[in-house]
């Protein structure tokens, strides 16, 4: 059984989202209103999830977090064969067998193009990290106000414009000079 949203047909049997001969480059936006599209139909209802979305979530008139599709159990994008360069892009794409949401296609080379903005990196729960109130609290703490003068002279000659690897590389050598000599 097979489902057709522009420019994907859903394959039920063999779990493959084919992309239209021509196209070479999928929104994420797009394929996650196909999937929905197809879960829905008269015939995806009666399988599995293709895949979830998460994501879109509104920050303001207008403006939105992006959006990540999960491709789930054994389904994946396939491109036709060809000589060219199919991208995916606009959110994030995961999941797929053994974790690769593009399937194999001969002569093509298929771009995953990810984005991590707005990425939230949590460290609650069990293995955490300690918060910033319980490292300025521990005890044996010792940044004195020399030692804290010390590091600001050494940011406030840091130059404004971004530097080339040599001078980078002539600034790291001098802090470390000035450091070793006033230990």
């Amino acid at each position: 059984m097979a489902y057709y949203a522009q420019p994907f047909t859903f394959n039920f049997d063999t779990s493959t989202i084919a992309v239209d001969s021509g196209v070479t480059d999928v929104d994420c936006f797009s394929l996650y209103d196909a999937i929905k599209l197809a879960q829905a139909s008269e015939e995806g209802i009666i399988y599995e999830r293709i895949g979830k979305g998460s994501g879109l979530d509104e920050l303001g008139p207008g403006v939105q977090v992006g959006i990540t599709i999960e491709l789930l159990g054994s389904w994946n994008i396939y491109f036709i064969p060809g000589n060219y360069v199919a991208r995916v892009a606009g959110g994030n794409l995961v999941g797929g067998p053994n974790g690769d949401p593009i399937a194999y296609s001969a002569g093509v080379q298929a771009l995953l193009i990810q984005s991590a903005n707005s990425t939230v990196v949590s460290t609650s729960g069990t293995g955490g990290g300690s918060s910033a109130a319980e490292i300025w609290s521990y005890s044996n703490r010792t940044l004195t106000d020399t030692r804290l003068q010390d590091i600001k002279n050494k940011t406030d000659n840091l130059p404004d414009n971004p530097a080339t690897e040599e001078t980078a590389q002539d600034a790291a050598n001098n802090a470390k000079i000035s450091v070793a000599l006033s230990s």
